[in-house]
């Protein structure tokens, strides 16, 4: 039986070390992406929730100091009346870090939810997925998109946030 060494003078790896060193990198760039994507659905959701209390303590302010909540708005998109000098219009009207529109309701606005409320901030048309949404109630709130502050109805598309439930 003869056996092959391998000549000084051809230095190199095999096929096989090659596609070994591959595969691992493969394995490494799989794994990052799935932190990456992980980092940026947490970084989004925290965007939103510091949205939700930035314009909470600004819709508190208001009620402080006129003694309610500030009407109802007429419509998604739109800047809740009597707010400036309180909320900023640009943060407000830019499209949520949720996908959508920014709402304000008051205890007079309809709901579909059965739930009544004196204060809530809504996301319209919502983009994203109920597991994305399902992870931001369970990072922040209750674990239960039916309860708690964060809220969700129309299978995803409108997003609640309860500041205060109806006394």
């Amino acid at each position: 039986m003869t056996t092959k060494s391998r000549n000084p003078d051809q230095a190199g790896f095999t096929l096989v070390e090659v596609m070994i060193v591959v595969l691992i990198i493969a394995i490494l760039a799989l794994m990052g992406r799935a932190a990456v994507q992980q980092a940026n659905l947490r970084a989004q959701a925290s965007a939103f929730w510091n949205d939700c209390r930035v314009f909470s303590t600004a819709f508190q302010q208001y009620a402080q100091e006129k003694g309610d909540f500030p009407a109802d708005q007429n419509g998604a998109g739109q800047f809740p009346p009597n707010m400036d000098g309180y909320l900023n219009r640009t943060q407000w009207l830019r499209t949520t870090p949720l996908g959508g529109t920014y709402d304000w309701d008051n205890k007079t606005a309809s709901n579909s939810t059965g739930v009544r409320f004196n204060g809530v901030i809504r996301v319209n048309n919502c983009t994203w997925s109920t597991a994305k949404l399902l992870k931001i109630d369970q990072w922040y709130d209750d674990g239960n998109l039916a309860t708690g502050n964060f809220r969700v109805t129309d299978t995803g598309a409108t997003v609640l946030y309860i500041m205060e439930p109806f006394k």
